[in-house]
């Protein structure tokens, strides 16, 4: 049985790991972010700019990868105040982007995570598991996103090619 889904490997990401409470990252770049996500496990957008609420005090800074440069003159790690970490992370994580009719089989296949909308929501973004490795996985409105470490991104995407037959 063929699948209806478009599975791609994403260009690198500018990526900025975020430690530190709400209101201490606020307080120190709020304005440069964009809104802050009202709930753990989703993501908000603006100018470019993606941010996840992935766990306690826990963030990511997502953009494409020629606004690295701009990023981390705006989060220069090295201005971050000592109850905020800044970690330039871009190197670490390739993205996967999983669309088509039935992304939401393949996706289901590779990872326990609970899609449904009620469970993760249209903004939703979450660490779970994929092939048995750690994995970031990100709603879109056409599909999904799934990163994994750059150390098995040939397994994973050997993986992806053997499922979509």
């Amino acid at each position: 049985m063929g699948y209806h889904a478009h599975i791609e490997r994403l260009d690198t990401s500018a990526i900025i790991d975020l430690k530190g409470r709400k209101d201490a990252l606020v307080d120190w770049k709020g304005s440069d972010l964009p809104a802050i996500p009202e709930r753990p496990n989703t993501a908000t957008d603006a100018n470019g700019l993606e941010l996840y609420w992935i766990g306690n005090d826990h963030w990511l800074l997502r953009a494409p990868l020629d606004r690295e440069e701009d990023i981390l003159r705006t989060f220069d790690p090295g201005s971050a105040p000592h109850d905020v970490s800044a970690v330039l992370v871009s190197d670490t994580l390739v993205f996967f982007s999983i669309t088509g009719p039935d992304a939401g089989q393949i996706l289901s296949i590779v990872s326990p995570l609970d899609i449904a909308l009620e469970a993760f929501t249209q903004n939703g973004v979450s660490y779970s598991e994929a092939f048995g490795l750690k994995a970031l996985i990100i709603r879109r409105t056409e599909g999904y996103e799934l990163a994994v470490e750059r150390s098995y991104a040939d397994m994973a995407q050997s993986y992806f090619t053997r499922i979509k037959g």
